[in-house]
């Protein structure tokens, strides 16, 4: 249950009313910075996680729909926002570490096993049968673009782009445990 201040407050920024925001990011960024810092325990990326739950919110303004209190609501961002970037630093390093993986008792040089492994890579990504998937996928990981620049390329929201990449690599999995 919001209360009366939160509500009007939640009103005006729905509005698009920039000074309501401004007041909502006063009054709670210090609170979601120390949550942040506390999950991640490192200042620069504690204020990237905060600030961007503030960008969404404020590019969201017009569709938010918040039923319980505004600071309950934005604590939970910060947790959701720090389970996310946990997975996208797992799934990150995992393709990483196939991409780059070396055999150290190995005859051929580094770079032939990375071409190779791109290659099959790639391969893979042909048996992604949706094409947005593959899409975003290549775009992501080939083109090393950023989730944001794939939704506004695309015209889409940023979590589309992260079901499309999840979607996308569970097949490119599947087909490398098949190659290998």
């Amino acid at each position: 249950m919001m209360l009366f201040h939160e509500e009007k407050l939640l009103l005006s920024v729905k509005n698009g009313d920039a000074n309501a925001f401004a007041s909502l990011y006063e009054t709670y960024r210090p609170q979601l910075l120390t949550e942040a810092y506390h999950k991640v325990r490192n200042q620069h990326e504690a204020e990237d996680m905060v600030q961007e739950i503030f960008t969404s919110l404020w590019q969201r303004r017009g569709q938010l729909s918040i039923t319980i209190s505004l600071k309950h609501y934005l604590f939970r961002a910060v947790h959701l926002q720090y389970a996310y970037k946990c997975r996208r630093n797992e799934v990150a390093r995992r393709f990483v570490s196939h991409t780059y993986y070396t055999s150290t008792d190995s005859a051929v040089p580094q770079n032939l096993e990375n071409k190779e492994l791109g290659q099959q890579i790639r391969k893979a990504a042909t048996y992604v049968s949706a094409p947005a998937c593959r899409k975003v996928f290549e775009l992501l990981y080939l083109q090393d673009w950023s989730h944001k620049e794939i939704a506004q390329d695309m015209n889409i929201q940023p979590q589309v782009v992260k079901n499309q990449v999840s979607r996308a690599l569970k097949v490119i999995r599947t087909r490398l445990r098949e190659v290998v």
